[in-house]
Parts: structure tokens; C-alpha cells; sequence
């Protein structure tokens, strides 16, 4: 895998020092944010079991 700039530079492979999760959310840069997301709040214990496999 390789890691780009959105400028139009050279991708950088490997990248392991580079890559960062953004965020756990769809986001756009060029246009608006997600729109009607529900508001459910996290349950830690539904994604519990989940965690040593992050």
C-alpha cells in the first residue's frame, strides 16, 4: 500500500511512519458532512469482544 498527498507530489511507499486513522466516520473533503446519522449511543459491551482485534 501506498499513502498520496492530495497535491499532486509522489506517493510515499512504505508508509508505515505516515499512515493515521482519520476518524471512524465518512467524511468528505470537497463537499458537506454526512447528513441524518442516527444518534445511538456506543455500547461497549456490544463491541467489547472486538477490541483484541483492532
Amino acid at each position: 500500500p501506498a499513502v498520496c498527498n492530495s497535491n499532486p507530489t509522489p506517493c510515499n511507499d512504505p508508509a508505515d511512519k505516515l499512515f493515521t486513522v482519520h476518524g471512524l466516520w465518512p467524511s468528505n473533503k470537497n463537499g458537506p458532512d454526512p447528513e441524518k446519522c442516527k444518534t445511538t449511543a456506543l455500547n461497549s459491551q456490544k463491541i467489547g469482544n472486538m477490541t483484541a482485534q483492532l
